[in-house]
């Protein structure tokens, strides 16, 4: 992955390195022989990061990049995000669905009121297989995301952050 990712000084918040994130296989293409990071002890963010999410805090002579915890934080509720969407879609299209059939004097629904009728889509709706994989989906995104950014914020709140600036 490519990309911008600012080292941070965890005393003045100034800018002292940049690097380019993890590869593609997570790992960072510049930890030191030990395997050590070259931001640990130092906060990082990528340019232009969300204030929810960044900046992170490594700790002194930590081993792995946590770049990408925070993206699949992100990642995560985007997921939820959509599947949320396209369940609202799916109910959406059943109310249509089950007004044009009160419109056109089907028995089942021609005496129902406006209210009746939307109740009646979202029931229908709910015992779909469709809208229980999406409610599924979104449940499971939201949690995998909630943990990810439970670890970011024990780890923010921790600040526990010194070092020398890197070379």
């Amino acid at each position: 992955m490519t990309r911008t990712i600012h080292i941070l000084d965890p005393d003045t918040g100034l800018l002292v390195r940049v690097c380019r994130g993890p590869s593609a296989a997570g790992a960072c293409p510049l930890a030191g022989p030990d395997g050590v990071v070259p931001c640990a002890g130092f906060l990082v963010a990528p340019a232009g990061a969300d204030p929810e999410y960044w900046p992170l805090p490594i700790p002194l002579g930590y081993r792995h990049c946590d770049v990408t915890w925070n993206e699949r934080a992100r990642s995560g509720l985007d997921k939820a995000e959509r599947a949320q969407a396209r369940w609202q879609a799916g109910l959406d299209r059943e109310l249509r669905r089950v007004r044009v059939l009160a419109g056109a004097k089907d028995p089942r629904y021609r005496r129902m009121t406006d209210r009746d009728l939307e109740k009646t889509a979202l029931w229908r709706w709910r015992l779909t297989g469709e809208a229980q994989s999406l409610r599924r989906s979104q449940e499971k995104n939201e949690r995998q995301a909630q943990s990810y950014l439970a670890f970011m914020r024990y780890r923010r709140a921790s600040r526990s952050v010194r070092a020398t600036p890197p070379a």
